[in-house]
């Protein structure tokens, strides 16, 4: 029998998970997941494996060309941990600032087997739509 994660270990997996996101690693999103670990998204209610969850955080950076997390907030669970924070970047549409959190579940072996996603697609808009068009009186310059 494998001994309860302490929450220090939580926050320690919690940590490694931000930074993995954070820099884009998808080797380390790997190994911090169990093989059939999965994420949940609750504005579609869709159910994704590691791999797109992966090919997303991917995708997000090379949208958003400075994509970062903001305001986190941590705290561990008694089955993983809860992160709170903002989404924010410069996405095609404009500035992106999106609210997030995330709630991650551990198997026994400290790995990630669900995460819940939790955001507000309207916040996400930004990642799609062109930027707006110049009001009167400005300039735009073509090349």
């Amino acid at each position: 029998m494998t001994a309860p994660l302490s929450d220090a270990d939580k926050m320690a997996l919690a940590a490694a998970y931000s930074r993995a996101s954070a820099t884009n690693n998808a080797d380390a999103l790997r190994a911090l997941s169990a093989p059939n670990a999965v994420t949940w998204h609750n504005f579609d209610e869709v159910q994704v494996t590691t791999e797109q969850t992966i090919r997303t955080i991917a995708w997000l950076h090379r949208t958003v060309s400075d994509l970062h997390w903001i305001d986190v907030s941590v705290q561990a669970t008694a089955t993983g941990w809860i992160s709170q924070s903002i989404l924010a970047g410069t996405a095609p549409g404009g500035a992106l600032r999106a609210h997030s959190c995330v709630v991650v579940t551990l198997n026994d072996h400290g790995k990630i087997v669900r995460t819940e996603e939790y955001l507000d697609p309207a916040q996400l808009a930004v990642l799609s739509r062109p930027k707006a068009m110049p009001t009167a009186g400005e300039t735009t310059t073509t090349s």
